[in-house]
């Protein structure tokens, strides 16, 4: 599940058919190896703390680029289609899954791709998800019984109950198949050396807080059919280098030093207006939105009308025109719009004061000489916590936000902690709002494991029986239309009741040189595929 800063425009897994929007204008200028044809160079702003996909979601670019998964999604139908494993199917009710896996894949240490090795994988996930290393495997794990050979080729994974999602979680890169000489390995050596995969490229050197260099491998010959490029990829070498700075990740782009530049909002974009040789690349979300997780056992927060009230009491249209841009859009629905189940809830979002103050009133939070309402001697006041690295961490945005509640009569304290911080408080359940920046799963154990009281890693909730058997029971649904149905119910329900409040939706955006081609986003935002970029 991918997370990170508000320079980052946090996105999902998205529909490859990218939006380009040409910026534009010069001739390249291309300084260093910006003109080299074998050689991408990518900007981007943060180091990895960890070189373990597995271990290490918010850093998916890096991780993605060696590993390959079982599974994967086509772009263009949402479907899934071979990847590792030639063939699939569901068994004794989604709690048995058999896969065959692909002959002639090998490592790029050499070592042989084989049922066993599969095996070994899932059961190495299932012990670091146990040891508390790797949770969103482990959640998508849920029930784990156990993995086995079935002949020479076949896997079979066997859970205790059904596990309708773990299909979809196949196609997700923390599920990406590692070589049986990273298994042997220790986590903490894992994290610092990364792991060898199957992937079209080789992790070749790691200077910390400075760039991460890959080299191809030369003779990959097993991209999904869907890939826009088969065969080892076009380009020999790949350089992620580490700009904190957007303004300087632009630039390089505008000059030809980067082919690519990562997490651009409004400023950046800016430097490339009427630059030719410079696009931008925006790519859909597919998960749930940027939301505020609400703390439903706290004793103001327990009551439906504040909950109601916060949820009409926001103009998310405003704070998205005034502090953000392309690629940010107001919620609609407690996923974005690319997400398999999204539905339009745009009524239930709506920015209605009037509603907000009339939910109060008549819920006996009464206004006081200060503007401020209480009830039952206790005053009308929340705190939103949010970390430096959330979404919105210069609080510009929440400032707009507590406003907009001071006009209704709720009072917002805006609390920024460290991220170690805002996990203790996670796990403590001491806090009343929370920054919460999306889940990257396009499937719907990923509402589940935000919303339902028995998956979600924010504690203290109070439990909400009605939305939790639903997401219970759309879990173990593995017939694809109830299990559709079963999940709108309760989204529907969600934001009737306020267990979350949606805020804005938003997407990963790019710059681009007008000479890269074949930059897709099958899986995820998160995880271009470089196998199939080409510079011209």
């Amino acid at each position: 599940m991918t997370r990170g800063p508000l320079t980052r425009l946090l996105a999902g897994p998205a529909a490859a058919a990218l939006l380009l929007t040409g910026c534009t204008a010069a001739a390249d200028t291309s300084s260093g190896t910006g003109g080299d044809a074998t050689h991408l160079r990518v900007a981007y702003g943060w180091y990895p703390t960890c070189l373990d996909y597995a271990q290490s979601n918010p850093y998916a670019l890096f991780g993605r680029q060696v590993l390959d998964t079982l599974l994967s999604e086509n772009p263009r139908t949402g479907e899934l289609e071979p990847y590792l494993a030639d063939s699939w199917k569901s068994l004794e009710g989604g709690r048995a899954y058999e896969f065959t896996i692909r002959k002639g894949v090998t490592f790029s240490n050499g070592e042989k791709l084989t049922a066993q090795v599969v095996a070994d994988n899932f059961e190495t996930l299932w012990k670091m998800s146990e040891q508390g290393v790797s949770p969103t495997p482990g959640a998508y794990l849920r029930g784990y019984r156990g993995a086995r050979t079935v002949g020479a080729r076949k896997v079979r994974v066997e859970f205790k109950e059904p596990n309708a999602g773990f299909l979809q979680a196949n196609v997700e890169g923390q599920f990406g198949i590692v070589a049986p000489a990273s298994l042997a390995k220790s986590p903490s050596r894992r994290c610092a050396e990364g792991t060898i995969g199957s992937g079209p490229f080789v992790l070749d050197k790691a200077v910390q807080d400075e760039r991460v260099e890959f080299t191809r491998r030369e003779h990959y010959d097993w991209a999904p059919a869907s890939f826009p490029h088969q065969g080892a990829p076009a380009v020999k070498r790949l350089t992620v280098q580490i700009v904190p700075e957007e303004n300087l990740r632009a630039a390089g782009v505008v000059a030809g030093e980067y082919d690519l530049a990562y997490s651009m909002t409004e400023t950046g974009l800016a430097q490339a207006k009427n630059q030719d040789a410079v696009k931008s690349v925006l790519a859909p979300d597919r998960s749930v939105v940027n939301t505020f997780v609400v703390n439903t056992s706290d004793p103001v927060l327990a009551d439906p009308a504040v909950r109601q009230a916060l949820q009409h009491g926001i103009d998310r249209a405003k704070l998205v025109d005034t502090f953000y841009g392309k690629g940010v859009e107001p919620a609609t629905d407690v996923v974005s719009g690319g997400h398999p189940d999204y539905l339009d809830h745009s009524e239930l979002l709506a920015y209605q004061p009037e509603r907000s103050r009339s939910l109060l009133d008549a819920a006996g939070w009464v206004k006081s000489k200060g503007g401020i309402r209480a009830k039952d001697g206790r005053p009308l006041r929340l705190t939103l916590t949010f970390a430096g690295a959330d979404i919105g961490s210069d609080a510009s945005g929440w400032e707009f936000v507590k406003d907009n509640l001071a006009d209704v009569g709720i009072s917002l304290t805006l609390h920024r902690v460290s991220d170690a911080k805002q996990a203790d408080l996670r796990k403590s359940g001491d806090w009343q709002l929370a920054v919460y920046q999306g889940a990257s799963r396009g499937d719907a154990d990923g509402i589940a494991a935000f919303y339902s009281t028995r998956f979600t890693t924010w504690h203290g909730q109070a439990a909400r029986p009605e939305v939790d058997g639903l997401l219970a029971r759309q879990a173990a649904t593995v017939d694809p239309r109830k299990r559709r149905a079963l999940v709108q119910k309760a989204t529907g329900e969600i934001l009737r009741e306020g267990y979350g409040i949606p805020v804005f939706d938003s997407a990963q955006v790019a710059l681009v040189r007008t000479s890269l081609r074949g930059l897709t986003f099958p899986f995820n935002s998160w995880e271009p595929v470089f196998q199939s970029v080409t510079k011209s």
